[in-house]
């Protein structure tokens, strides 16, 4: 009986991780972020939200004016699809396997009836 703190703590855990990685992947939904320097179709910069045709330069050197690496908008959108798909499957598998543990702890470790 006196184990069962630090198990629950162990499942615990996980469970609280799938949580928020649930909460992330609902959180990674709508106009995708550019994390370098966004650029219209022109090739402009332009701040605020990415629209459809605009690029993102990935790394920009502010010394040279070049970028090592490009983006479309449809690139980014795939991206951010595939993180979201991947931290809800994390997230249901750490939330199932830390739901079941903690069940199958309380079941191991209630007192029974003689």
């Amino acid at each position: 009986m006196r184990f069962r703190p630090v198990l629950l703590v162990l499942f615990l855990l996980p469970l609280l991780w799938g949580a928020l990685s649930l909460l992330r992947a609902g959180a990674a939904y709508g106009v995708p972020d550019c994390p370098g320097l966004q650029l219209h179709a022109d090739g402009e910069s332009s701040p605020g939200h990415m629209r459809e045709g605009d690029r993102c330069a990935l790394s920009y050197d502010t010394a040279t004016g070049r970028s090592t690496g490009m983006s479309t908008y449809e690139q980014l959108k795939f991206a951010q699809e595939v993180k979201r798909r991947s931290l809800g499957r994390e997230g249901a598998l750490f939330v199932l396997y830390g739901a079941t543990g903690i069940g199958i702890v309380f079941a191991a470790t209630r007192k029974r009836r003689p």
